[in-house]
């Protein structure tokens, strides 16, 4: 199915966010590693390898520059991006502390910041790697070579002593959790944000609908009266041109004129009446033999469509009928218009946890993705001028969602498209339906 494109924009935002918190989370790394090194050099007498470390520092420093040039380009980033950027923070901080003592070194335990970052801005695989990786440094330090310099405070237990295990335990089930609660919290943020975007379309599109309905309104209430004296003028003309015996063509031109005139009053009262709303029409139950009806009524050609029904006697749908049916037929007519005479498109009706699934199937040459991204717009369409207003699939979409249930298009070009319209089941007694009515 094609995500929502404010969706894509959402995640591809916070991705941005996150590699800039990145990058301000390496500078201050830097700048603390940078101030411990400078305050042990004033004040101990240890003898670290100094330009050694300094040579680390500024390998930090040029790759963050580096991130920070490359941000700058707007290229796209790859998801990889972000765990590759900690394994090197891992393996600048595994040099610093080689250098400096080893496992003995007391901030070995920086490897948590690594964890918590990843759990907070990773994905739940990308966040284990990091953690596994940090969890087998941070034991591998206790087999490294001796240090350069031995730490006053090194013990001299034996590295399979129980006070090692100990800590590698305790840094194990520390990494573990830390990386495990952030991660969920994480997820439940993200998908807060996913629900606030979803929320924010749907307060859009009513509001699209509510100006659509108004305008409609106004157009209808302006165009009312001028439609009528074209229309009386074109009835009196036709009778005139009759009595005086005119040429048919000119008859039949004033005609198309009064055909024109009702297609636009029509076309009004379509907007202003029926433009996603239910007319004042209240939910009841339904049976889905009974939507299909409302729905194949008055549809272009009710005999290309092929009916298959798989839902329970007691499945029912309570729902405002009139209008459900009527947003259903234009998605119907969507795909007959979309196939060729003759092609028969499919109406499947099943059931699916406590939803009705209906999928209306054709066999027409499908949509671009870029089309796709676009149909639920209103007045969008490719249709020739005059065949359609565009309004078919957002006025569907609308009114499915005002009722809790939900609309997705899904289409390959050249391999047709389904449209998939989920509803909520309300079980009720008084709905029924034969066991034998199969369509």
């Amino acid at each position: 199915m094609a995500p929502s494109a404010d969706i894509q924009r959402g995640g591809e935002d916070l991705h941005r966010l996150n590699f800039a918190w990145l990058i301000r989370l390496r500078w201050v790394a830097i700048t603390g590693q940078t101030a411990v090194i400078i305050a042990v050099f004033l004040l101990s007498d240890l003898p670290f390898p100094y330009p050694l470390l300094a040579a680390i520092l500024f390998a930090e420093v040029l790759s963050n520059l580096a991130l920070i040039g490359w941000a700058r380009t707007g290229r796209p980033r790859h998801e990889a991006l972000g765990p590759l950027v900690l394994i090197a923070d891992i393996v600048f901080l595994t040099a610093l502390l080689g250098l400096t003592g080893g496992a003995h070194n007391p901030f070995s335990l920086l490897y948590l910041i690594h964890v918590a970052f990843a759990a907070l801005v990773l994905r739940p695989h990308w966040t284990w790697g990091v953690t596994l990786l940090s969890v087998l440094i941070y034991v591998g330090l206790h087999f490294l070579p001796a240090a350069p310099v031995v730490l006053p405070w090194s013990s001299t237990a034996e590295i399979w002593s129980l006070e090692v295990q100990g800590r590698w335990a305790a840094f194990a089930v520390s990494a573990a959790v830390l990386a495990f609660f952030i991660n969920r919290v994480q997820q439940a943020l993200t998908r807060r944000d996913q629900e606030l975007i979803r929320a924010r379309e749907a307060r859009l599109r009513s509001e699209k609908l509510a100006s659509l309905a108004t305008l409609a309104a106004g157009a209808a209430h302006e165009f009312s009266t001028p439609l009528s004296t074209i229309a009386l003028v074109a009835n009196e003309l036709q009778r005139g041109l009759e009595k005086q015996g005119a040429d048919a063509h000119l008859i039949e031109d004033t005609a198309l004129i009064r055909d024109q005139v009702e297609r636009c009053r029509h076309i009004l009262q379509q907007m202003s009446a029926d433009a996603g709303e239910s007319m004042g029409e209240v939910l009841r139950p339904v049976a889905v033999e009974e939507l299909i009806d409302h729905t194949l009524e008055g549809c272009r050609d009710p005999a290309r469509v092929q009916v298959s029904l798989a839902t329970r006697s007691s499945a029912a749908l309570s729902v405002p009928a009139t209008a459900l049916g009527q947003a259903l037929r234009g998605l119907v007519n969507n795909a007959l218009e979309a196939s060729d005479d003759g092609q028969t498109i499919e109406l499947v009706a099943r059931e699916e946890d406590d939803a009705i699934v209906l999928e209306i199937r054709d066999q027409g040459t499908g949509m671009t993705p870029d089309v796709l991204k676009r149909a639920s717009e209103p007045f969008f369409t490719t249709k020739e001028a005059g065949q359609g207003m565009g309004l078919g699939v957002f006025l569907a979409r609308t009114l499915v969602e005002k009722i809790d249930g939900s609309l997705e298009l899904d289409s390959t070009h050249g391999q047709g498209t389904i449209a998939m319209v989920r509803l909520p089941v309300s079980r009720s007694p008084s709905v029924s339906r034969g066991p034998d009515d199969h369509r």
